[in-house]
């Protein structure tokens, strides 16, 4: 099976796909669409298609056209401004979109994510139409975005007739530089097309012309960028806005907002947890996404099936060890930088092996440890590190009970009061991704309680291992203590709670 754009082509069953729609074609039609894109991006002569089609048959020759008008009617594509078929006078027909197979290139992190390119790809039929699309890539840390964003680009790097230009934004430390991802993009731009460098070194010539020194306005590379995306589609790609400097922002508000028609489209990605309620990216998405004038895609995790494809692509094996996915989808959520970590950690410490020919575990599923990968734990406690001292407070009370607490328990660990804190952690599940709401308990009093969860275990076992021991033994044994008095004469039904946190403010106090 061969994909181009949103379509598949089925070369068992002779027909066509767009998602889960089958799209039916005659056999000769068939045949036609399934040479040009076996040889994408080439000429293909009307000869050399009667002779490798038909080569001890007579066709006409203007049959093959009554073949191609059956073919764009079947993909929606107009003979003036083609996106799959382009008709060379007098010669032949060329396929422009790049062609790829059906499932995918097999880089770890696409899979699952055959969906999100899909809708990526729908934009960028608006783009050729002049609607010109603003996305936003939104997902936590290690979830996926410049992968899919990488693979999007790589399945148009051969298309025509289009241009790609990407920056990155970067965590600033000592100042922003103004515009710093949008000339990376038009460098880059620049470097790679000699028709682009012309256009940029007279339209924005504060930055590309001989003697430029002062940075151009806002409208001027709006009108340069315009110019490049008049008869050439133009993918413009701005990773990380999160850590972007205002002009950028402003920039990317100001290309959103034009009217003018331009085969554009702005493709940015950011981290939703790294925005604070009042942060100029998170307004900036709202804004545009009320007035319609941007949209999200919003990564999620991946299912259980796609850790258990990465698991069998990675392995080359088709027979797993019975719960090594649904261990390494639980223990990940899903996320696909966690996934791959947890696999290399597995296999570093000799858990998964392969004995007699067979992928096999060294050690029996419910006695295998994972804690926190070496090469996680940094990235995770970067995370933490730029939150807060209130919040990762609050991270860090919670941690004490597990993966899943309980509002009660993290007012008890910080002596205060549970109405206080239920009210600190509703403003923290809105300011950062790393816990949310599991639910609501009523305590024995008849007052309720909040319970939380964090996004990913690993997070816990990162916060809980660098709390102080003291302050571990302290706070555990405050939420004993405060068990014991909820459950005042009905000890025994948290008999065994009390007796996990005793024993373990008991071990970090000997610690």
């Amino acid at each position: 099976m061969r994909q181009f754009g949103t379509y598949r082509l089925d070369l068992r069953n002779e027909c066509v796909w767009r998602g889960e729609e089958q799209l039916s074609l005659t056999p000769r039609p068939f045949s036609v669409l399934r040479y040009l894109v076996e040889n994408p991006q080439r000429l293909v002569t009307h000869d050399e298609l009667l002779e490798s089609l038909w080569p001890e048959t007579y066709v006409q020759p203007q049959v093959i056209r009554t073949y191609i008008l059956e073919i764009r009617k079947l993909l929606g594509d107009d003979p003036h401004d083609p996106q799959f078929i382009e008709t060379v006078p007098s010669r032949g027909y060329r396929f422009l979109m790049p062609v790829s197979d059906a499932a995918g290139p097999s880089a770890t992190s696409l899979i699952g994510r055959q969906a999100e390119l899909a809708v990526l790809h729908t934009h960028l039929e608006r783009c050729r139409n002049g609607d010109r699309p603003t996305v936003f890539v939104t997902g936590e840390t290690g979830i996926g975005k410049t992968a899919v964003i990488d693979a999007f680009c790589a399945e148009l790097s051969n298309a025509t007739r289009l241009r790609i230009a990407r920056g990155q934004s970067l965590e600033g430390f000592g100042g922003k530089e103004p515009f710093y991802p949008v000339r990376e993009a038009l460098n880059g731009l620049s470097n790679a097309d000699e028709k682009a460098r012309a256009l940029l070194a007279t339209a924005v010539a504060g930055w590309f012309g001989r003697n430029g020194t002062n940075s151009p306005s806002i409208g001027e590379i709006c009108e340069a960028l315009e110019t490049l995306s008049q008869t050439d589609m133009l993918v413009l790609v701005f990773e990380d806005i999160h850590w972007a400097d205002s002009s950028t922002l402003d920039l990317i508000s100001a290309l959103a907002r034009r009217r003018s028609r331009s085969r554009l489209m702005l493709l940015c990605s950011f981290r939703p947890s790294e925005l604070d309620p009042h942060h100029p990216v998170r307004l900036l998405d709202q804004d545009l996404r009320t007035s319609r004038r941007g949209e999200q895609l919003s990564l999620g995790p991946l299912s259980r099936e796609s850790v258990a494809t990465y698991l069998r692509r990675e392995l080359a094996t088709e027979a797993l060890p019975a719960g090594l996915a649904s261990l390494i989808h639980q223990n990940s959520a899903g996320n696909p930088l966690f996934m791959i970590a947890t696999l290399d950690h597995l296999r570093s410490q000799q858990v998964v092996i392969r004995r007699n020919g067979q992928l096999t575990l060294s050690v029996p599923l419910a006695e295998i440890e994972l804690g926190v990968p070496d090469s996680l734990s940094g990235v995770i406690a970067l995370q933490l590190d730029r939150l807060s001292d209130e919040d990762r407070g609050l991270l860090e009370a919670g941690s004490i009970s597990g993966t899943i607490f309980p509002a009660w328990a993290a007012a008890a660990a910080l002596e205060r009061e549970l109405d206080e804190i239920e009210e600190e952690y509703a403003a923290l599940v809105r300011r950062v991704r790393l816990i949310s709401i599991a639910g609501q308990d009523e305590l024995p009093d008849g007052t309720r309680s909040t319970f939380y969860v964090f996004a990913h275990a690993l997070y816990r076992e990162v916060l809980y291992a660098r709390l102080p021991a003291a302050r571990r033994a302290q706070w555990h044994l405050r939420v004993a203590g405060r068990l014991r008095s909820m459950f005042a004469g009905q000890e025994a039904s948290v008999a065994h709670e009390i007796a996990a946190h005793t024993a373990a403010g008991s071990r970090a106090r000997s610690a």
